[in-house]
């Protein structure tokens, strides 16, 4: 088409891209009819919702809605990639470090040359760490599965909530073992370190072990919830979506109504203009009947009273002779 096409699509109907992002994308069926028409060999003029038919404006809300980007926006759909890393990374350096933590404290009571209680002691460092990490996913996994039962059905076995107490239970149990592991580990470097100021390096030492608790806790039962299935992202879309044909659909009657109420006040003022406008006329023809009335009542009072006194002297004539 060119420079002077596009000018005149921008003058004239808007630009092409207004209509062609209605279809990019779509699955549905285009209608030319839905934005271009043909007007006596001009440019191609846009057809408003106004005037469409009801087939019409139904293929344009679905070209617009299906060509419309639903989902994920991109920054979100890296840190969810990020954070799938991050719920395998996590419960890994969780154990491990939780695990050198203790393994560190006991391997100082210990001779140097007992390997036997080395590894002993780091066995059963993992081991305790390895089972509140598997622990901590089951019960996640229980507490989402309950959740969706109750969502869908309204109601769960009495059976499945107390196995979720129980669960619940042994968590607490592994992590105040944990926290116990955690804050003789750090203690036993505080005092090492022989610090004369230990307020604060307690504070810090609580601090840290609730950290490091929570992180493996929200891990597991919030983050991760937080990255939903394909299938419940394709429902979620498509609930959007429906509500999104309402609006538009809702908004097209909308501008349908005040349009009708525009045109009957537009014709509702050119009959007053009208009325006025006859009125005016109808007044000056009667004021110009009324003075030619006038006229010619004063030309006949006139020519009466001229014939009268014609009379009047030929009747004198008469009577002098």
């Amino acid at each position: 088409m060119g420079l002077v096409g596009t000018l005149k699509r921008l003058v004239v109907g808007g630009s092409s891209g207004d209509t062609a992002g209605f279809v990019a994308g779509s699955n549905t069926e285009n209608l030319e009819a839905d934005f271009t028409v043909e007007a006596g060999g001009k440019p191609p003029l846009r057809l408003t919702t106004s005037a469409m038919s009801q087939e019409q404006l139904k293929v344009r809300r679905i070209n617009l809605i299906e060509s419309a980007k639903f989902g994920r926006p991109a920054h979100e759909s890296i840190m969810l990639f990020l954070l799938r890393i991050w719920l395998i990374a996590a419960p890994i350096l969780f154990v491990a470090l939780t695990s050198g933590e203790v393994a560190y404290i006991l391997t100082h009571l210990v001779s140097a040359k007992d390997t036997n209680g080395t590894t002993i002691i780091w066995a059963g460092a993992i081991y305790i760490d390895v089972a509140m990490m598997f622990v901590t996913f089951g019960l996640a996994i229980k507490r989402r599965d309950l959740a969706e039962k109750r969502e869908v059905w309204g109601a769960v076995p009495k059976r499945e909530e107390v196995e979720v107490w129980v669960g619940t239970a042994i968590w607490l149990v592994f992590a105040a073992i944990n926290i116990i592991s955690q804050a003789a580990f750090l203690l036993h470097i505080i005092l090492l370190s022989g610090a004369k100021d230990l307020t604060i390096l307690y504070i810090f030492v609580a601090s840290r072990v609730v950290g490091f608790i929570l992180g493996d806790a929200s891990t597991a039962f919030f983050l991760a919830k937080v990255d939903n299935s394909r299938l419940k992202l394709i429902a979620r879309s498509e609930r959007e979506k429906a509500a999104l044909y309402k609006d538009v659909a809702d908004a097209e009657g909308e501008r349908k109504i005040v349009e009708a109420k525009a045109e009957n006040e537009i014709i509702l003022l050119e009959i007053e203009v009208q009325q006025k406008r006859e009125e005016a006329e109808f007044m000056a023809a009667l004021k110009k009947q009324l003075f030619q009335d006038i006229l010619e009542r004063r030309n006949g009072i006139g020519r009466v009273e001229s014939s009268r006194s014609t009379l009047r002297r030929l009747d004198t004539r008469e009577t002098g002779s």
